[in-house]
């Protein structure tokens, strides 16, 4: 069935294919280069494959496809318009054939009239009647095939000096519509809408005065018939606006309702405004669009305003409403003097009146607190005392504060330091009479550690004692007491030795101080301290002493003990160290000697002509050792090795061994060693004991026996003699 009208198409979407399509398919078509179904573009189709695979059987050669979807139902007609016989198919996109048409028939070029339906998408073809037409450039167009539907549902809205118009599109093609106005005697176009437009907006209407509005479309037929709406009245819009002064409403106290009325075209707003406080009615005349109710008095709480102004001809009507806080009434407070206070201070109570008349509570923040109406000072500082009134249905709650400052405590001291002596320890007594700790420092000869004071040098020691103070006691004045620190004392012990013999190994004295210091040992008598060790020199008394002189911290202290060396025998050993045989020029002899004088001379002399071969010093502990050769020059004979020495006791002592040389200088006779004693009356001081040695020849001949037997009385030993003896 043929429509009677075509429906308008604005905005054509191509099909989700044509999106990418190229032309040469009807799988791949181009999107339709119009925004509605009524006009033209140019085309071609040269390059197109004859015959392209697709979806569809395509009719007709050298195709170029283009894809629409309709918005609305209608009547169209599509032509071609080429330099050859051209054909032209069209299709769903779904593959449904609608038409085909070549250029014969006895019309020139190809054309087609077909129905659309909305919301359905089609693909047409620009081709060649067969393969030996064309290709070439083309121009396709697409018009509607009858004249635009009236518009219907037409809508004017008044607004000031404005209309606003909608419509319903008509069920056919439109390209434009004409809005024509008309007032009293006077028509015009008020506007000219695009054929897409489904409403727009009228102005340089006249408030207070009607206005009609008819509507037509228009498409490349013609023109549709007329819609008209209703007279309508354009007015200006007034807006009405509420203010309260003060903006702060309290109980008892006067504000005023101020209304203010303005209009949407500037023109002045006149007339009454009606106000309705809390239920109460007024009306009040506007006076330069301003109008204002003046001496309300409202009880606290929220009271609701609302103010009306009534329409007229040209101007709509309007209302404002707002709520009024009414608050509560101030009042005062007035809190007696507080002060002024000191940390400790005995409670105090507090007064206060309130204008209200009601009842007044306190409360204190800081160094203080507040039981009822007694404040008690807990601290030194700010104490922030504040009394308050609750307030009542018509006052609102009042307070009032006042800070005072609490005064801090103040206190003393007291110290007491004992007499010390360098290094004592003792305990220090110090007290606040805040009973606050106290701290202790020392300077001088002294320490302070944990309460206790120390003596750490001689000479004066001064202990201060401080308190600092807190946040509620004052310091307190510093206290120093003045005590001097004495030496300390020492003893000194010597461990007991027992009585000595004369013996070559020394003893280790043991000494020592009661405080650790070292000790320094001295000996007189019969013995000498080396270090520590304690040697016998002679027998007899021998005294020790032990002494720690002291220093600048410590008294000097001593120790003496003495003792009893009891002499031992004294020996020598003369050795010829030669065999029978052997030239007497350069044999070695060895001496070794115990028990003689420490500091005395050890001498070897060789006789029948006394010469001097060794001499040697004897050691503290008594003891020497002598070596040396006999000379080269001896005569043949005998001779003797005498050794000369100092006993103990300071008696010169005296050894030899004899031996025999024969004329060829060869030893022939190595004898025994004999020990004599050299008579009183010959010894030398002991004090020199080298002169002492006398040298005993051939020519003075042996000690008598009885001398000998003495010496060996008194020495209390034999003397130990080694010699060489030939084996032959």
């Amino acid at each position: 069935m043929l429509l009677a009208a075509v429906l308008l198409l604005v905005g054509l979407t191509p099909a989700h294919a044509a999106a990418d399509g190229d032309g040469s398919s009807f799988d791949s078509p181009l999107a339709l280069p119009l925004t509605s179904l009524d006009g033209q573009f140019t085309t071609t189709n040269v390059g197109r494959p004859e015959y392209a695979s697709s979806s569809v059987a395509q009719l007709y050669a050298r195709a170029t496809w283009y894809e629409f979807t309709a918005t609305a139902d209608a009547q169209i007609s599509i032509t071609l318009n080429a330099a050859f016989d051209n054909a032209l198919e069209m299709w769903t996109a779904a593959g449904v054939r609608i038409a085909a048409d070549d250029d014969g028939a006895g019309y020139p070029n190809a054309r087609v009239v077909v129905n659309v339906v909305a919301g359905t998408t089609y693909r047409f073809a620009y081709a060649s009647l067969h393969t030996g037409a064309g290709p070439g450039p083309g121009t396709v167009t697409i018009r509607p095939t009858a004249l635009p539907v009236a518009p219907g549902s037409i809508t004017v809205t008044p607004g000031d000096r404005s209309a606003s118009v909608t419509w319903s599109a008509p069920a056919s093609v439109v390209v434009s519509y004409t809005l024509t106005c008309s007032s009293g005697d006077v028509t015009w176009t008020c506007g000219t809408p695009s054929g897409s437009a489904t409403s727009a907006t009228l102005t340089g209407l006249v408030n207070g005065e009607p206005v009609t509005v008819e509507l037509t479309a228009h498409n490349s037929n013609g023109t549709s018939a007329p819609v008209e709406a209703s007279p309508v009245t354009p007015r200006a819009t007034t807006t009405v606006m509420v203010t309260i002064v003060p903006a702060v409403v309290v109980s008892g106290a006067p504000y005023a309702v101020v209304a203010s009325v303005e209009r949407s075209d500037s023109a002045p707003a006149t007339g009454d405004v009606t106000f309705d406080v809390g239920g109460a009615t007024s009306s009040v005349a506007l006076v330069d669009g301003e109008a204002t109710l003046t001496d309300v008095v409202s009880l606290a709480g929220t009271v609701p305003v609302t103010v009306t102004y009534a329409a007229t001809a040209d101007q709509t009507g309007g209302s404002a409403t707002t709520e009024v806080a009414v608050g509560r009434a101030t009042q005062t407070v007035t809190l007696d003097a507080v002060g002024p206070l000191t940390y400790g201070d005995a409670p105090v109570t507090l007064t206060a009146t309130a204008t209200s008349g009601g009842p007044v509570t306190f409360d204190a923040t800081g160094a203080c607190t507040v039981v009822g109406a007694t404040l008690q000072v807990d601290a030194a500082g700010d104490c922030a005392v504040t009394a308050s009134q609750a307030g009542t249905t018509e006052h609102l709650p009042a307070v009032a504060s006042t800070t005072v400052t609490v005064g801090q405590l103040g206190q003393t001291l007291t110290l007491a330091v004992p007499g010390l002596v360098h290094g004592q320890t003792a305990d220090v007594v110090a007290s606040s009479s805040a009973g606050l700790p106290v701290t202790l420092t020392a300077a001088g000869a002294c320490t302070v550690t944990d309460g206790q004071v120390t003596a750490t040098d001689v000479g004066t020691c001064t202990v201060t004692a401080t308190q600092d103070g807190n946040a509620d006691v004052q310091p307190a004045p510093p206290v120093s007491v003045e005590v001097d620190v004495e030496r300390r004392a020492q003893t000194v012990t010597i461990d007991p030795i027992g009585d000595l013999l004369f013996a070559v190994e020394p003893v280790r004295v043991v000494a020592s101080s009661s405080l650790g210091l070292p000790v320094t040992l001295t000996a007189t008598g019969a013995c000498v301290v080396v270090g520590d060790e304690l040697r016998t020199v002679a027998s007899g008394d021998c005294t020790i002493t032990a002494t720690q002189a002291g220093d600048a911290h410590t008294l000097p202290a001593d120790a003496t003990t003495t003792i009893r060396v009891v002499g031992t025998g004294t020996s020598a050993t003369v050795r010829l160290d030669a065999e029978l045989g052997d030239l007497a020029a350069g044999a070695p002899f060895t001496v070794r000697a115990s028990g003689v004088l420490p500091g005395s001379d050890v001498v070897v002399t060789v006789h029948s002509t006394p010469r001097e071969l060794a001499r040697t010093a004897v050691g503290a502990d008594g003891t020497a050792l002598v070596t040396g050769v006999l000379p080269a020059d001896l005569d043949a004979g005998e001779h003797r090795l005498v050794v000369d020495a100092v006993g103990l006791d300071g008696v010169a002592v005296a050894a030899e061994v004899r031996f025999t040389i024969a004329a060829d200088g060869v030893l022939v006779r190595i004898g025994d060693s004999v020990l004599t004693r050299v008579p009183a009356a010959a010894a030398a001081p002991a004090a020199a004991p080298a002169a002492t040695a006398r040298a005993v020849t051939g020519a003075d001949g042996p000690l008598a026996v009885g001398a000998l037997a003495g010496l060996w009385l008194l020495l209390g030993a034999a003397l130990v003699v080694w010699r060489r003896r030939a084996t032959a």
